[in-house]
């Protein structure tokens, strides 16, 4: 009896470990790694965990993981729910473990539950059925069908107030946005991706509208971390005065000094609600679909669909609609309504804070 005391004491006051799955690059995008990273970042600061990131994707992701302080396991692309339980079956056993995968299938959520205590899914579609312990989707989806098809002991954390919105935006969140009178500044933002037709047409859109003012737009493309040269240069042709960038460090900073982003459907659009930046929101996967109209119908943000049916003329004409700077800042404001950015605080509170009042019951047992 004492052994097991000693041994639940033991295990109360070490560091946890964490595990987090995820992967990232050109294929997918970065979003899922962009966001998970900082929600460990955020986890290792009030929890003092130990973090080891189990990952698909390049070199760039590991990269980027490693130098952030994380321990990484790169994983084979395509690594099968049985090659996955081996690799898990060589590292400590976790308190908890945060998944984010688009394919987070019951098959995948089984190997996590066996190697982890707790398991946090983050997915913004809610489109599997689940064992989980906790299944977060920081995106305005109204209903899920899948709910009555999980596991009884699932909770859901579903709206906008539980978007994992980076901590370097938070001092955006009540900040006072004014607007220029003219548009001037547009940032093209679509992602980490293979999203190279987006980003052509976005070009081809604002080289159009630059031409019927007679004055030139400041452009700036932040195309993601993995080397795109052949892209860099086919925009440059098209707009040769425009500033391409890789991945940055200072995303929140080029959103607030923008007038206008056109912006993928998927976290951009809640990151440019923060700042109160007015968005043309497209498409880059079919998935983001149902999630750039449900946030267009709440907000009013211009959506023009799937990348793969966007016409350079219409999107044009859309930015064209938002050189009012009334227009603007009308939608600015009506963004920032439905997302305060404390994401991080209620989804660290439901994991931890609950699985402390679990481990009192069980000791009191």
């Amino acid at each position: 009896m004492q052994d097991r005391e000693d041994s639940q004491d033991a295990r109360l006051n070490a560091r946890p470990l964490i595990h987090y799955r995820t992967r990232g690059g050109t294929a997918e995008g970065w979003g899922s790694v962009l966001r998970l990273a900082a929600f460990a970042s955020y986890c290792h600061g009030e929890n003092d965990a130990e973090s080891t990131f189990f990952v698909e994707g390049p070199a760039t992701v590991v990269a980027y993981l490693q130098e952030r302080g994380f321990a990484v396991v790169r994983l084979e692309t395509g690594i099968t729910p049985e090659e996955e339980a081996r690799v898990l079956a060589e590292h400590p056993h976790a308190e908890y473990a945060f998944v984010e995968l688009t394919d987070i299938t019951p098959d995948r959520q089984a190997v996590q539950r066996a190697h982890a205590d707790r398991l946090v899914v983050f997915d913004d579609l809610c489109a599997q059925i689940y064992d989980a312990d906790l299944v977060v989707c920081g995106q305005g989806l109204p209903n899920h069908a899948n709910r009555h098809l999980s596991s009884a002991r699932t909770r859901f954390l579903v709206g906008y107030d539980h978007f994992l919105c980076r901590p370097e935006f938070l001092p955006y969140a009540d900040r006072e946005r004014s607007y220029r009178d003219q548009l001037e500044r547009v940032l093209v933002t679509l992602g980490g991706g293979r999203y190279d037709v987006g980003y052509t047409k976005a070009a081809l859109a604002l080289a159009q509208v630059q031409e019927e003012r007679g004055t030139p737009l400041q452009t700036t493309f932040v195309l993601g971390y993995d080397e795109r040269e052949e892209l860099r240069d086919e925009l440059r042709v098209i707009l040769p005065d425009a500033e391409i960038l890789g991945g940055v460090h200072t995303f929140d900073q080029l959103l607030w000094g923008s007038d206008l982003v056109i912006g993928s459907a998927g976290y951009t659009k809640l990151e440019a609600a923060i700042t109160r930046t007015p968005q043309i929101m497209m498409s880059m996967q079919w998935h983001q679909l149902p999630l750039a109209s449900i946030f267009a119908a709440c907000t009013g943000v211009t959506d023009v669909g799937h990348v793969a049916y966007v016409q350079p003329g219409w999107l044009a004409t859309q930015v064209r609609a938002l050189e009012s700077v009334d227009e603007r800042r009308e939608l600015g404001e009506s963004m920032r309504s439905v997302v305060d950015g404390r994401g991080f605080e209620r989804v660290h509170a439901a994991v931890f804070e609950t699985s402390e009042e679990d481990s009192c019951s069980e000791t009191a047992a």
